[in-house]
């Protein structure tokens, strides 16, 4: 029996998986990223790549001992935004500078950030085209800090993400982008489908800096011999050039071709919409999506992560008074209280921007409505819930009349799989009925579909997505 295999390289976690012909996971492994660079100055985010790297030949040496069938092709997926530079022959000059980075709000003179900088050097009619307003984190802002800074390293080198330096070590082959990639590097003309001259004239970067872009679901290689020893994967194995794992988590929720808005709900919150053509809509991005085929999406709103200052909050409260009890036990109790606040909350609302947002950074979280009666916790825990929607539906909104009508949400993320209230709301939020894939990982499974449509499993993607089982989040 064929297998299509896949890697996803998450931030905080790697994952793996084996999907058969019928889509049902046959293996997967899941463990945490131990790769974070500790004692770096505040706003600086980076990951060591050679502990990537043997993280992730362990997740499939775990992957290869519970696999019961023949390995097809191997998807890559993972992490966006972020940069890391390597030499001629892979070996990694810099660390990985993730895309949590913040390093590009500093100053860089005159009052000025560097990302202030950037965006002057860009002509305004120039953006537009890059699908995405150049944000800190993003690898060509990031490189032109590193310039700017003299950091960049002497001699031959290539900016490449993780995705592609982790495909390019098991392929012993050099490391080439695809699209999702090429674009969350805010450095790539979207419609035209090559690098943006503009904006690598205003990051100060040459194009022969940059690997080449690949089709997404292209072959980058055949699994390299010592990386097929040390996984135990065979020699030869296809390996697919790596895509962004938001557009992995889409292909591996949303059926390709079916009208449905996918919301994804982890520690922030996501919407994406499939579209036809090229268009912007206010607060979206305009992204790649795997294959020859676009979606606005709307990044970085709040999540799970607001929620879980409802739990820390009221821990906090009850350790003032000498009551310590545990996180699961807290988060119960909340659903309980917040299922029972009737539905207009007692009037109580929330903007639960505690940590800004990717377009407004100084924004700040806020209560309104607040009266004696309603700022209990379950009321708290209930504004949030429904503020975390409020801001979904809001991007959702903006994209009217440039997207198609969508027919259902299909939902993903951890903080919507452990909180059923918050099915319900965004239901009668979009007035949409809400469905969610009955696998968790999402983006490891879309990377596996693509793998298999690449490899014969499948005819195409829109084939590979009939295997994706699905079930109605909530019963209302």
């Amino acid at each position: 029996m064929p297998l299509a295999l896949a890697l996803d390289l998450g931030t905080t976690s790697l994952g793996a998986v084996a999907l058969d012909p019928a889509g049902e996971v046959r293996a997967r492994v899941q463990r945490p990223n131990p790769a974070h660079r500790k004692g770096l100055p505040s706003g600086h985010a980076e990951q060591d790549p050679a502990l990537l790297l043997q993280a992730a030949i362990e997740a499939l040496q775990a992957l290869a001992g519970q696999i019961e069938g023949e390995p097809a092709a191997l998807g890559l997926t993972g992490q966006m935004h972020g940069v890391l530079l390597s030499g001629p022959d892979n070996e990694p000059l810099t660390p990985l500078i993730s895309w949590q980075d913040r390093r590009a709000n500093e100053p860089a003179g005159e009052g000025e950030s560097y990302l202030t900088q950037v965006l002057e050097r860009c002509p305004p009619d120039a953006l537009a085209p890059l699908g995405c307003r150049p944000a800190p984190g993003f690898g060509g802002v990031t490189l032109y800090v590193l310039s700017q800074r003299n950091e960049l390293p002497r001699g031959e080198w290539r900016a490449v993400t993780v995705g592609d330096w982790i495909g390019a070590k098991l392929t012993a082959s050099p490391p080439r982008i695809d699209p999702s990639h090429a674009a969350a590097l805010a450095l790539y003309d979207v419609p035209a489908g090559r690098w943006s001259e503009a904006m690598l004239a205003a990051a100060g970067i040459d194009a022969s800096r940059l690997p080449e872009i690949a089709a997404s679901g292209s072959v980058l290689g055949g699994l390299a011999a010592p990386m097929a020893s040390a996984t135990g994967l065979p020699a030869g194995l296809p390996v697919l050039t790596a895509i962004g794992d938001n557009q992995a988590a889409v292909l591996g929720s949303l059926p390709a071709g079916e009208r449905a808005v996918q919301i994804n709900i982890g520690t922030g919150g996501q919407v994406n919409l499939p579209i036809d053509r090229f268009v912007r809509a206010e607060g979206m991005d305009t992204r790649p999506l795997p294959v020859g085929r676009l979606m606005l999406t709307g990044a970085g709103v709040c999540g799970g992560d607001a929620y879980a200052w409802v739990e820390r909050a009221v821990r906090g409260w009850l350790a003032a008074f000498g009551q310590d009890l545990e996180p699961a036990a807290v988060y119960a109790r909340l659903s309980e209280l917040a299922a029972a606040a009737p539905a207009d909350n007692g009037g109580l609302r929330c903007r639960p921007e505690f940590r800004g947002t990717r377009r407004q950074p100084m924004a700040r979280g806020r209560f309104e409505g607040v009266e004696f009666d309603n700022f209990t916790p379950g009321h708290v825990a209930r504004a949030v819930l429904d503020g975390i929607a409020a801001g979904l539906h809001e991007l959702f909104a903006s994209a009217a009349g440039v997207a198609p009508p969508s027919s259902r949400i299909v939902a993903t993320g951890n903080a919507i799989r452990r909180n059923p209230l918050l099915a319900e709301i965004l239901e009668r939020r979009f007035g949409l009925p809400v469905w969610m894939p009955q696998e968790q990982e999402e983006a490891a499974c879309g990377a596996a579909l693509l793998a298999g449509a690449s490899c014969g499993m499948w005819s195409d993607l829109r084939e590979a997505g009939s295997a994706i089982r699905q079930r109605r989040a909530s019963p209302s």
